[in-house]
């Protein structure tokens, strides 16, 4: 039979200190856990339309994989972002030219624990070599990649076939 007697010779006073230790612990370590600050990853770098030096384009930066960020280039060219807790070493980046409205999608190597600064991007829209896009409903003429190929113009022209509109 349990009485009072029993249960208060049980808890003595090492148990119950030990309890009051154990408690105040586990309360600290919550507590820390909720407030400490996360690491932050900085992923830094230009956008500029030559390789020699940097010359600013004024460009949208947007990170859209595995997380989604954005920032606008500064007056040198430069974007800047600040991630916390990022856990990928590689990321997609995509450069929208605010001029032109191409854009460019560009696949950067971060170390997750120390990030990268010196990420530099090219745009340049006379490089054609297939990493340059163009928004839907937009479109360059001028590009080789958007016309038609010379034998069908020198049909269109032999048969005297008009553009449609």
């Amino acid at each position: 039979m349990v009485n009072k007697e029993k249960i208060s010779k049980w808890f003595t006073k090492g148990k119950i200190i030990f309890a009051s230790i154990a408690a105040i612990i586990t309360f600290s370590i919550t507590l820390y856990n909720q407030f400490k600050s996360a690491k932050k990853t900085e992923i830094s770098g230009f956008v500029s339309s030559a390789k020699e030096s940097v010359i600013p384009v004024d460009a949208v930066v947007k990170i859209i994989s595995p997380v989604q960020s954005q920032t606008e280039t500064d007056a040198q060219g430069k974007f800047r972002f600040k991630i916390e807790n990022l856990q990928s070493d590689t990321f997609l980046l995509l450069v929208q030219n605010k001029k032109t409205n191409t854009e460019l999608k560009q696949n950067e190597w971060v170390d997750a624990s120390d990030g990268r600064k010196d990420i530099i991007v090219l745009f340049n829209p006379n490089v054609n070599d297939g990493r340059i896009y163009y928004q839907l409903g937009k479109s360059n003429a001028n590009s080789p990649a958007m016309r038609a190929p010379e034998i069908i113009n020198s049909f269109k022209k032999a048969f005297h076939i008009k553009k449609r509109r």
